[in-house]
């Protein structure tokens, strides 16, 4: 594990965080790409990256000192991924109102920078040790993270490897796929469907705790979040008439 990359006298850079700035790049770079090809200004891709890492971590800090209390504000560790996607999607809908364009399309535009920002993300996660590990294994893969920022000396489940090989690919579909998810919040929607079941299913393997139905939260907010894809999906999916 390297949780800190270098320091320069009270500057260190920590991995997560050099992962979280990549992820927000490329993210943003795909995005302007989706812009272009719509006929929009690039520029957006960058307002809706800055306002969704802004968004995203303040979201996901405070949604881990609710549940948890104590702790830096400011701290790499203690993020809670659902709070950032509250944090974020508030902060994307401010700028998308502010540049008056639909929601539903904003969302749509987005969905494949989620995968692959989640998917970046993970590495960050991996590289500290931040504690997003699974439960013991002994698979020829497991490992163990005595240097991390939570440290295990326990041969457990690489998780973040894991969910980062599986947004990849979610990723790779999504971007293929906006061409025929064209309607507002179609894309968004196979998105919540893909997000919602990879997380329920890495939860079997992940250390949280049982709160309901022997489902963890983060299970449960999975439920919804596949259902909620659904239902976009039923409602909005299929090509757009073409304008006359």
């Amino acid at each position: 594990m390297i949780p800190d990359l270098f320091s320069i006298g009270p500057f260190t850079l920590h991995s997560f965080g050099l992962m979280i700035a990549l992820a927000l790049i490329l993210s943003a770079y795909f995005l302007s790409l989706d812009l272009a090809g719509r006929g929009r200004d690039p520029v957006l891709a960058w307002e809706l990256a800055v306002a969704a890492g802004v968004g995203g971590f303040v979201g996901a800090r405070v949604d881990y000192l609710i549940q948890n209390g104590g702790g830096g504000v400011f701290s790499s560790t203690g993020l809670v991924w659902y709070g950032g996607v509250v944090g974020g999607a508030l902060a994307v809908w401010i700028v998308s109102a502010w540049r008056k364009i639909p929601i539903g399309v904003v969302a749509n535009m987005m969905a494949p920078a989620l995968a692959l920002g989640y998917a970046i993300g993970r590495i960050g996660c991996q590289l500290s040790g931040d504690g997003d590990y699974g439960s013991a294994s002994s698979l020829p893969w497991a490992m163990s993270y005595p240097d991390g920022e939570v440290p295990t000396t326990e041969l457990v489940h690489p998780t973040p490897i894991y969910e980062t090989t599986a947004m990849l690919v979610v990723f790779y579909v999504l971007w293929r796929m906006r061409g025929r998810f064209d309607r507002p919040w179609a894309l968004f929607g196979l998105w919540c469907i893909f997000a919602g079941v990879e997380r329920f299913l890495i939860e079997f393997i992940r250390r949280n705790d049982d709160v309901a139905l022997g489902l963890t939260t983060a299970q449960l907010i999975s439920v919804g979040l596949v259902i909620l894809g659904a239902a976009l999906l039923w409602t909005r999916s299929g090509r757009s008439r073409p304008t006359a």
